[in-house]
């Protein structure tokens, strides 16, 4: 690609016949700051300012950059995909391309473990996150708490932009109350009542060009002196300010409005942040102070950093209506969120303690899919599958050939699979056994045992506690699934019970049934996998009533390695009873 710079320099410097042209250097032009570390938003400021200058709409400008801004990532798929085409086509066992679940932008700080749950999204769709910078998190943060995606896109400016500062002041202070305001790094700044700044109408204009530089301009979050019926020192602790520069823009305000804050303002503030102005309306510094501490707590609780320095009621923050660096500072939108900080307290101590919200039957206008089938007719993702069979008999095999069986979308027992990656952890052997006994399989099965979609985890001897495993399997698949491009489906256990075998689990109170039981559902509410193990015939009749499904291994009395295989399942229906015949190192029908 032409150098990205030279691009650059020349749409901002050269001159477009017709509205064609334009349209296709702008899209270059994106994709070349794209290529240069431009965020969208300095890319809409100065590149799309170029263009409506020259007689593009808005509407057009927004949409050539958001789809240049997704054109690197639909460059890299499509490449991802063809790389993987040819090696299928080398190699005789496919591989399922995941590229497309890559994820772009994953902040440094985030730690929470548990699926991604947005519903699947259309590819127009798609495009339009990715130019929004949103991540994992942020995605969760949508569908958690149904915020649509198109309301996170950065409104421009409106045409009477440099009066956003009488409407942000009209909107958030009473009109005899005194504010402060100065250019960025000056010593002493102005002080003006409300009304007298709201009175100036047309000539405010004028006044804010005054305040254009390099640094932009500031003014006070709180009034600086109260109004003359103030009969206390509320008006000085009405707002604090939030905002987060490390985060994209988009998903600042994804936290904003998910999370439900009490916001009088947004601010763009011209550079890399919204600004938040947090309704605390508090009566005195004690009450500020606490109510600071909570929505700061509450916020860094939910993977939302906030400058200390944010406290100070006597914050200056940016001022909209002025340009910063040759960038607007300018209004979003007024009045978001809860009502006030009480409201919102009120919200955030039933809603915010990281378990799963109410949802309604009325959300659904119809029945949604379901998971997708790991074995069809007996396991979907997210279920708890038991394979019992008498001691000694072959079960860890079996479960072997299962999962080797589901890398490769081969039939099981006679049941068919689906092709999916599956995490197996090794509790019992040693990782040279186990991989001899996986060599062994696949050369009885002419499959090649060495698929990258057969995972395992060795946790034989390892001092950990059923939920710490839990956690340690579930930390594994979302670092594969974000730095591999392995999207585990399956994890299996093997043997379940080696799971207590171990000083931290032995000193648990409670019933080893029900500690199982809580490590199942863990791995399948923090990963959305099936979990599959195996256990001897009557060992845990606990896991045998909660498992999804049970395949059980009964002997044919009189017939020497044959078994008989009879299927239990929640949401599919009772197999017939049918024969197989153990033969080393496999159980056949």
């Amino acid at each position: 690609m032409e150098n990205g710079k030279k691009i650059l320099n020349d749409f901002v410097k050269s001159k477009f016949a017709d509205q064609n042209e334009l349209k296709k250097a702008l899209f270059q032009a994106g994709v070349a700051a794209l290529d240069e570390g431009w965020t969208f938003m300095d890319a809409t400021f100065q590149l799309g300012g170029k263009a409506r200058d020259e007689g593009l709409s808005a509407d057009d400008v927004e949409k050539i950059l958001r789809n240049a801004f997704s054109e690197e990532k639909r460059r890299t798929e499509r490449e991802a995909e063809q790389k993987a085409a040819a090696q299928a086509n080398a190699a005789s066992a496919p591989q399922m391309v995941q590229g497309a679940q890559a994820q772009p932008g994953i902040a440094p700080g985030y730690a929470a473990m548990g699926p991604t749950v947005i519903s699947p999204l259309s590819a127009t769709m798609m495009q339009q996150m990715i130019a929004l910078g949103l991540d994992t998190q942020s995605l969760e943060l949508l569908q958690n708490f149904k915020i649509d995606p198109e309301a996170l896109s950065i409104p421009w400016p409106s045409p009477d932009w440099r009066k956003d500062f009488a409407k942000l002041l009209a909107a958030t202070f009473k009109p005899d109350e005194t504010i402060e305001f100065k250019i960025s790094n000056t010593p002493s700044g102005s002080r003006e009542i409300v009304s007298k700044i709201v009175a100036q109408d047309e000539a405010l204009k004028k006044i804010m060009k005054q305040l254009d530089g390099p640094d932009g301009a500031l003014l006070t979050i709180n009034a600086v002196k109260g109004g003359a019926d103030a009969t206390d020192e509320s008006w000085h602790y009405r707002y604090v300010v939030v905002d987060n520069p490390k985060m994209t823009l988009a998903k600042q305000l994804a936290y904003y409005k998910a999370l439900n804050l009490p916001c009088a303002a947004l601010v763009n503030t011209g550079a890399n942040s919204v600004q938040a102005w947090i309704k605390i309306e508090a009566h005195d510094q004690e009450e500020y102070n606490e109510r600071v501490d909570f929505l700061f707590q509450t916020l860094e609780s939910q993977g939302f950093k906030v400058d200390d320095g944010n406290r100070n009621p006597n914050q200056m923050v940016r001022m909209p209506g002025v340009l910063r660096n040759g960038k607007q500072q300018y209004l979003i939108a007024l009045e978001q969120g809860a009502k006030n900080f009480t409201e919102w307290r009120e919200w955030a101590e039933y809603s915010l303690d990281g378990k799963p919200l109410v949802e309604l039957a009325s959300d659904s206008e119809e029945a949604p899919k379901k998971d997708p089938c790991i074995i069809e007719n007996v396991l979907r993702a997210g279920e708890f599958f038991l394979f019992t069979a008498p001691p000694k008999s072959g079960k860890s095999l079996a479960l072997m050939d299962m999962a080797l069986s589901i890398c490769y979308g081969e039939d099981w027992l006679g049941n068919t699979t689906n092709e999916n990656d599956v995490l197996y952890i090794n509790l019992e052997l040693t990782k040279s056994v186990f991989l001899n006994r996986l060599f062994l399989l696949g050369e009885k099965r002419n499959l090649q045992p060495n698929t990258p979609k057969f995972g395992f985890l060795n946790l034989r001897g390892t001092a950990l506690t059923p939920l710490e495993i839990a956690q340690l399997i579930a930390k594994r698949i979302q670092g594969a699934k974000k730095l591999e491009n392995h999207d585990y489906k399956v994890v299996v256990i093997d043997p379940i019970s080696a799971v207590l075998h171990n000083p931290k689990s032995s000193r648990l109170s409670g019933s080893p049934h029900q500690i199982l039981m809580q490590m199942v559902d863990s791995i399948i509410a923090l990963t959305g996998c099936a979990v599959v193990t195996s256990t001897n015939i009557g060992e845990y009749p606990y896991l045998e009533s909660r498992a999804d499904s049970v395949l059980s291994l009964s002997p044919v009395e009189g017939s020497l390695n044959t078994y008989q295989i009879n299927g239990s399942f929640r949401e599919f229906p009772k197999t017939l009873a049918r024969e197989c015949s153990w033969i080393y190192p496999r159980f056949v029908v």
